[in-house]
Formats: structure tokens, sequence, C-alpha cells
């Protein structure tokens, strides 16, 4: 990326009216990262879209349809209400174990909720550990409620998840026998792979380890339940930073990326040297100081600036204080000057630079699933221009138990 991309970004966020600080995807990056993604698929892989880190239901309708799936990862209750809401022919995995007060409340919403999303069929719960899944099994012998079990094994990054076989093995045989629970498959995850260090045999020894404890897991399966179980299963694993990884469908069936699609700088990794990034963070710049001083020290910031430690010029943008680096103009960087402000922050840059007064300064988040939520509606951009605004997940009225009173009433009672 050069000067030029972003200078044309800025004529076309100020041809748009943009005022404030703004979430960019650039759709053409957008759509080179998933024809990437593609070509892993075509080696036989489904493909579920981790929807925190895209959390948009244009985002993910737009990808749903570029990549045929329709199989979605939630990792939060209020955003899977959100999504089935909006997308109710979805096939949900939950990336990560619930609280058995979280079940309580996602089925008691679904009661009391129209919907067409059928969770006995389309939602799979994720189990890490015996005594929750027996939590799970109370919860639907009282209810009379089927769920479907996905079990979270620990193949090598150690947050949890299954690792004791003997464990996993009563785990099995407890979703065997009970009538209202069914084993839907396995998700192991190995974000680990890529940041294991040569001294430590590298990422290709860590992925090959990650592999044959996955196979030790499915071969317990095999034992316990039959062969033929595994035919039926969603064998997840897979990250984006280790999605490109896998060449073949012998070991897993589901691969699970969604941040490699955007590529936020946390992601700039050589599995994804391939990838562009494809979001920014565009902040309209409010003041532009030569010479920043800090306040009642004129005298200590001119020894500061002879020793570089205070900015020759400065830029107060619109906000900041974001997961984000900047990345136009090239090597600004926030000053130290003042501390953080995430209402007007200083950022250093160059007396050469051509910004001025109310052009735009670029930041690449570090991650999308939290930033992404900070600004409101996506602009999508597209040949240079702001084609569409995508709107971001909203979180659904909470639902207030009978016997609690609501904010309201409280409110009115005093």
């Amino acid at each position: 990326m050069n000067d030029l991309y972003y200078q044309e970004l800025t004529q076309s966020l100020k041809q748009a009216g943009v005022c404030r600080p703004t979430l960019l995807i650039d759709k053409q990056r957008l759509d080179r990262n998933i024809d990437h993604l593609l070509d892993v698929m075509n080696r036989g892989f489904q493909y579920r879209i981790v929807a925190k880190s895209l959390p948009s239901v244009p985002l993910l309708r737009y990808i749903m349809r570029r990549t045929g799936s329709n199989r979605l990862m939630s990792f939060h209750v209020p955003f899977l209400i959100h999504l089935i809401q909006h997308i109710p022919e979805a096939d949900v995995l939950l990336g990560k174990p619930m609280p058995i007060s979280a079940l309580q409340h996602f089925y008691r919403w679904h009661q009391n909720n129209l919907s067409d999303f059928n969770p006995a069929s389309q939602l799979q719960w994720l189990v890490d550990s015996l005594e929750r899944l027996q939590q799970y099994a109370d919860f639907a012998e009282q209810h009379n409620q089927p769920l479907r079990i996905n079990l979270e094994i620990n193949i090598g990054l150690n947050r949890g998840g299954f690792s004791a076989m003997e464990e996993f093995r009563a785990a099995l045989k407890l979703l065997k026998h009970h009538p209202q629970l069914q084993l839907s498959g396995l998700m192991g995850y190995e974000a680990h792979v890529t940041k294991i260090p040569t001294l430590l045999g590298g990422p290709d020894k860590a992925f090959t380890i990650a592999m044959a404890r996955y196979q030790q897991f499915k071969d317990l399966v095999a034992e316990t339940m039959g062969a033929d179980i595994l035919d039926r299963l969603c064998l997840n694993a897979g990250g984006s930073s280790t999605y490109p990884m896998y060449q073949n469908t012998g070991l897993v069936n589901e691969i699970a990326t969604a941040s490699a699609l955007v590529k936020p700088s946390d992601f700039d990794v050589f599995t994804l040297e391939h990838h562009s990034p494809a979001c920014f963070i565009a902040a309209p710049v409010l003041k532009d100081i030569n010479n920043p001083e800090l306040p009642m020290a004129p005298g200590l910031t001119r020894i500061m600036r002879l020793l570089g430690l205070a900015p020759k010029r400065g830029l107060y943008i619109y906000g900041g204080n974001w997961l984000a680096s900047p990345c136009y103009p090239a090597n600004s960087q926030r000053s130290g000057l003042l501390g953080h402000s995430s209402n007007q922050e200083l950022y250093e840059v160059s007396p050469d630079d051509t910004i001025g007064r109310d052009d735009f300064m670029f930041f690449r988040p570090s991650q999308s699933e939290a930033v992404f939520l900070q600004f409101g509606d996506i602009a999508v951009v597209e040949d240079q221009q702001i084609k569409h605004y995508w709107p971001v997940f909203q979180y659904p009225q909470p639902e207030h138990p009978a016997d609690v009173p609501s904010p309201a009433n409280i409110s009115a009672s005093r």
C-alpha cells in the first residue's frame, strides 16, 4: 500500500460526507482474501465463518454467498440470538463453552419468541468437561430438550477442553446412552501453532503434534461409539492463522476462520502473507500543530524536542485510543508528549507529510472482533468509492425474569 491509496480513500470519504471516525472495508481486497480461502475449501473442507470476527449481518451474508456456506460460529449468547433472528437458516456452532445459565437464557428466549431457527437440528453447544456435560444433561432431562453436543478437545493450546482420555471416554459414554444428548462433533483449536519458536520445534512440528493429538481423540470416538459415527460428525479445526496449513480432509472435515478475510495487524503472520489488509479506521484530523508543547513547560518541551522526545509536528485526531496502529501517514506514531486520549489523541507525523486539517489518518485494527463494534455502520469501499454501509451486531432487548422489576419500574416506584 502506498500513500496514493490512502489519499484516494480520503477523497472518497470527503465525497461521501464522512465526518467522524469510521471503520472501512475494502471490498476488492476482501474478495481476493475470500478467493484464497476458496482455494483451501476446494481441497475438500467445509467452511465455518467465525461470526465474532466479522460482526455484521450483511458482511456475513456476503461471505456466505461467496463461499456457499451457511455455517457460523458464535461466541456470545446475545449475538447468537441476533444471528438467528437475521440468519435463521444458519447452522451454528458455539465457539466456547457456555455456563448453564446461558443455556437457560437462550431456551427461555427461544420459547418466548417466534423463530424459524430449530436448535435441535441447527445448534451445537460446545462442552469442555465432564462436569459441564452433566449440567447440560440435567437441563435436557428437566426440560425435555434435545441438545447437540460438540466436544472441545485440547490439542496443544492448553486453554481448556478435554485433555485426559479417561474423562473424554466417560463423556462419550454419557452421550452414547443419554436419550436427549447427541454427539455432533469435535473442535480442536490450534492458535498456538504459528507462534511456536524454532527452539521448540517451530510451527510445522507444533502442527504435526496437534494433528496427532486430534487423531487420538477421534480414534477414541470410533472405539467407544463405533466408527460409522465419524461420517456424521462435524470435525472442526483451524483458525485464521492456521487454516492454510490444512492440505486434505483425512483428519478434519471443517475449518473455521474469519479474521484472515480482513487481516487485522495481529494476523501479519507467515501463513497469511498472501492475504491483504482489508479493514481500516479512518479518523478525521482536527488540529495540525507545529512544535506541540507540554502545558506550562515550553523550555522543557524544547529540550525534549532536541532529544527527540517531543514531536516537531503533531496531529490531533477525532477519537483515538483504539486497538489499532497508524498506517498513514507512513511512520506516524502516537506521541508520548501527552497521555492516551479517546477524545483527541495526538500523533506525531513528519513535517513533510502532505496530510493536513480535515484530511484523514488511517489505522489498521489489531483485531476485528472488538474494534468493528466501536464505529457504527461499516463503510464498504469499492473502486475507491463508498458503495454501502453495513450495520454491525446489535444487542437484543434483554428479557427480565417475571419476578425481577425492570429498571423503568424501579425508577417509577421511587
